[in-house]
């Protein structure tokens, strides 16, 4: 009897370490390891004393779940926190959508991983993310109509498939990625930013059964995050190619001469054929007829030189009724051909105003890199001198720069 009450003495005091060692990493404790002990002690203790026990176990799964939840919560945050100092700091979309999955990774199995992307009309889904077993098999495109993308985005309902057990097959399912080894749970939720669906996000996992509901809260605040950031990537983009543009004719702009002109001069081997131009009548025609006359005029000579431009060559508005053209490795005949060839499609194309016909003159100063100079700032003075020369020399005409 003693001795019986001494075993179960010891196993008591064994108990006691046990719970306390468990105390002190709740959240990384076993659930199996705790049912196992509900067992054991079932076979050393009394009932009353073992019902002791249990509610103990009891109490130290909860703390366990509700430590792991919390915890699980703070790293939810942290990601959300994170996300949005990263995204406030980048336009750029390969990094949000890169960093978008590293960061769901923390978090839960994303041994395969999506973000789609679909604007209302198309005819396609454009999916540039597509991560399986770590490697990005993106940029992909799918007919729109097909697959569970584009019932998500149909319903705007999140999918959630814990096992891959009984779903259905193609078409309902496309799959792609390593050939290996196939996911088992997959959720998709939809890109929503307000109530219009962007496209839909998916975290996979090769085991059954891998996420829980608060994934897909998690999944859902990420993707809007994500859906945002992508929108104000593309808003920010446009705005910076607007800024390179003239609003008035379609043209680039003085900022996109300048850029384009240290690009091109940059090149090795570069020959470019820089040609300025200047309308000879704007002030007049604004007199006489309006501003909105000399707008049109702006616009017919920003349409002859877009008319004339070949692939390899970019036109410009520079200010006011300054025009440029940059022709890459042009020689100045190539170049003064140019120039006739804008003459004759203005020639062509008068301006008609109040029952009168308005032709179009203009002066045309020409200068080449790097026989004029060898610097941007130089080759722009030489043609503007060249083109001073033309005004001289009484309008309507085209002067280079080397000859004068």
């Amino acid at each position: 009897m003693h001795e019986d009450h001494a075993v179960k003495e010891a196993y008591a005091k064994q108990l006691l370490e046990r719970y306390s060692d468990w105390l002190s990493r709740v959240e990384s404790v076993d659930p199996q390891e705790i049912e196992a002990v509900a067992v054991e002690i079932d076979e050393v203790f009394s009932a009353d004393v073992g019902q002791l026990h249990k509610e103990l176990l009891g109490k130290i799964s909860a703390l366990r779940d509700k430590v792991s939840e919390m915890m699980w919560m703070s790293e939810h945050m942290k990601i959300l926190h994170d996300l949005s100092h990263i995204f406030a700091k980048t336009f750029e979309e390969d990094k949000i959508l890169w960093k978008a999955f590293e960061l769901v990774s923390r978090v839960m199995r994303t041994d395969a991983f999506f973000i789609a992307f679909f604007d209302e009309g198309d005819s396609e889904i454009r999916i540039p993310i597509s991560i399986d077993d770590g490697v990005n098999y993106g940029p992909l495109v799918i007919p729109y109509g097909q697959a569970l993308i584009s019932r998500v985005i149909e319903t705007k309902q999140t999918i959630h498939i814990r096992t891959m057990k009984g779903e259905p097959s193609e078409p309902e399912m496309i799959r792609w990625g390593s050939p290996e080894i196939d996911t088992n749970t997959c959720i998709f939720v939809p890109l929503m930013l307000g109530n219009q669906i962007k496209g839909v996000i998916s975290a996979q996992s090769y085991l059954e059964f891998a996420y829980k509901k608060e994934h897909e809260e998690l999944l859902k605040m990420i993707g809007f995050q994500v859906a945002s950031a992508i929108e104000t990537a593309r808003l920010y983009d446009r705005m910076y190619q607007m800024s390179f543009q003239d609003e008035l004719t379609g043209l680039a702009n003085y900022r996109a001469f300048h850029r384009d002109l240290e690009q091109l001069l940059g090149e090795e081997d570069s020959a470019v054929a820089l040609i300025m131009l200047d309308s000879d009548s704007l002030k007049s025609v604004n007199d006489l007829y309006g501003h909105h006359a000399g707008d049109e005029l702006i616009r017919r000579i920003a349409q002859a030189m877009r008319t004339v431009a070949d692939k390899k060559e970019n036109a410009y508005r520079y200010a006011g009724d300054e025009f440029m053209l940059l022709c890459p490795q042009a020689s100045m005949k190539e170049a003064e051909e140019k120039v006739r060839a804008i003459r004759d499609f203005l020639r062509l194309h008068p301006l008609l105003q109040d029952n009168c016909c308005i032709p179009i003159g203009v002066s045309v100063g020409i200068a080449r890199f790097p026989d004029d100079s060898n610097t941007a700032d130089g080759l722009k003075r030489a043609a503007d001198e060249a083109l001073y020369r033309s005004k001289r020399r009484g309008k309507n005409c085209t002067t280079v720069y080397a000859t004068g």
